[in-house]
């Protein structure tokens, strides 16, 4: 048995506080609660947000100090801890610090079935540390009455979003049980993966690993007498391949928790984390976009790839159930003509191609253009989406992420265009943030084009600006084209809505809210026609 959020509602500390939105959520176990205060002011403050590792099964405390008149900031704060699999917030000091809980704040934790929790409005004698304590000593209690660790593992991994389900997050919620640091290693004691207790100890995980290899014994517990209280455990996940290490320097760890726990990780690595152990180039890329940095490291090295060179991502996204695995090595030996390639391999149904090196604008469209008609050409149903200048291979998997996520919102916005950019499927991301504020936060972006659609000619005036700024860069002889009609009659049209708005339509400083407001028109009549 574990703790859910329903349960520690009961608890004194939360009997007056309210639950205001994703109650679908209630059901959701809790591992642990802590405080986190979203920060925007400055880049030092965003690196820091940025550098936290979310692991799922959080509820975290705050009172949106720094942002409580921010509900922008207060929703991209909810939607990214949803994103990272955390199960609720419980908000303090709202009619202090934050003057009331927008409703757009309630909508949005409902869609995703992030619980919303309020403390008593309006009260100044609130402390985190009251319900820190109490939920923290109930979930301790109920881990030592009930060790099942193994069903707990399972259901925590079984309800975290996709990107989380890896071998670092089931070591990671592991660790955070059993207060150590657990490792998996290959048979001959090479990491794979690791979460360090505390986390910052993660540096010495390599030199314990160290000490577990020199041990011949056959037991699978023992104390390092030459380190105090340190127990070292180990458990074969599957015969011959992959080890469980844990480091307890804590003492003993109790007999049955550590059964559960040697079960538990078995089990999950099974549905999780069956290739963990592979050593292909495929496998490198899946390292990449799981943000597993130790395996990243290992792969390269035997590959000799410098991962943290690979600044450029590319991604052929299959539109259907379509595996593009098929098609792999004629992809990479077209890309091969354009660039140097480190890695062109699958990736689920996709295909990934990292290049490195340098190369001019016109190379890249060659390139994409030509990786396009091959796709139409074998009846590869693909849309390519190019990831440039990424920092860090977290970058990689963030842009993996948005683009899985947004891709086909960008194919409704920008339905002509044979590849993408990042930029503009983050300029897509934002339009669908737009939209699912709801009616009002639409109509404020959409009535610049009130003047125009007044006319008779409105909706003829409104798709020529559609496709002259989304569809054709700005190119009046395309732009005809598209529509059938002569070029003056572009001309013409634009000529026209430049007047009823009051600058001129292809300049790109003005355009930019006008962009956006004929961006949310093609989305949202395409979710209506869907």
């Amino acid at each position: 048995m574990s703790l859910t959020v329903a349960q520690l509602m009961e608890l004194p500390c939360l009997r007056r506080a309210k639950v205001l939105a994703g109650r679908n959520g209630l059901n959701r176990i809790v591992s642990t609660i802590s405080v986190l205060e979203y920060a925007v002011p400055t880049a030092m403050q965003k690196k820091l947000y940025d550098s936290i590792e979310f692991w799922g099964s959080e509820l975290v405390i705050t009172g949106f100090c720094s942002v409580a008149d921010d509900v922008e900031a207060q929703c991209a704060n909810i939607r990214r801890l949803a994103e990272a699999g955390e199960v609720g917030m419980i908000l303090y000091y709202v009619g202090l610090i934050m003057p009331r809980v927008d409703p757009r704040l309630i909508r949005l934790a409902d869609e995703l079935d992030f619980v919303l929790i309020c403390m008593p409005e309006n009260e100044p004698s609130l402390r985190y540390s009251e319900v820190i304590r109490e939920v923290m000593d109930a979930i301790i209690r109920d881990e030592l009455d009930n060790p099942s660790f193994a069903t707990d593992l399972l259901e925590q991994m079984t309800k975290l979003p996709k990107g989380q389900q890896t071998a670092r997050t089931i070591l990671r919620i592991t660790s955070d049980r059993l207060r150590a640091s657990a490792v998996i290693t290959d048979a001959a004691y090479h990491i794979l993966s690791a979460a360090a207790w505390p986390r910052t100890e993660a540096s010495a995980c390599e030199e314990l690993v160290g000490i577990a290899a020199r041990h011949t014994g056959p037991e699978n517990c023992w104390e390092v007498r030459e380190r105090d209280h340190l127990w070292i455990y180990r458990a074969e996940l599957s015969p011959g391949s992959m080890k469980l290490l844990i480091f307890s320097e804590r003492g003993k760890i109790d007999p049955l928790l550590w059964k559960q726990t040697a079960e538990g990780v078995r089990l999950s690595m099974g549905v999780w984390g069956k290739q963990h152990d592979q050593t292909d180039l495929s496998e490198l890329v899946r390292a990449i976009l799981m943000d597993e940095p130790i395996k990243m490291r290992r792969l390269g090295d035997l590959y000799h790839i410098d991962v943290e060179a690979l600044s450029d991502m590319w991604i052929l996204k299959s539109q259907t159930t379509q595996k593009l695995s098929r098609w792999v090595k004629q992809i990479r030996e077209l890309s091969g003509h354009y660039a140097d390639i480190s890695l062109c391999e699958p990736y689920e149904n996709d295909i990934l191609i990292f290049p490195v090196g340098k190369r001019t604008l016109r190379e890249m469209d060659a390139w994409a253009e030509a990786l396009a008609r091959f796709c139409r050409e074998n009846g590869a149903e693909a849309k390519i989406t190019r990831c440039p200048m990424l920092r860090q291979t977290a970058d990689a998997k963030s842009a993996y992420e948005l683009n899985h996520a947004c891709l086909e919102d960008a194919i409704r916005v920008f339905p002509r265009r044979p590849f993408f950019m990042l930029s503009e499927i983050e300029f897509v991301k934002e339009c669908r943030r737009i939209a699912e504020e709801g009616k009002d936060a639409v109509r404020s972006r959409t009535a610049l084009l009130e003047p125009l659609l007044e006319g008779k000619d409105g909706p003829d005036i409104v798709r020529t600006l559609s496709v002259f700024l989304l569809d054709t860069n700005r190119s009046v002889t395309q732009t005809a084209e598209q529509l059938f009609v002569h070029k003056n009659t572009v001309k013409f049209r634009l000529q026209k809505a430049g007047d009823l708005l009051g600058f001129h339509v292809g300049d790109a400083a003005q355009a930019n809210g006008l962009i956006c407001a004929l961006s949310l028109l093609r989305m949202l009549r395409s979710d209506r026609a869907d």
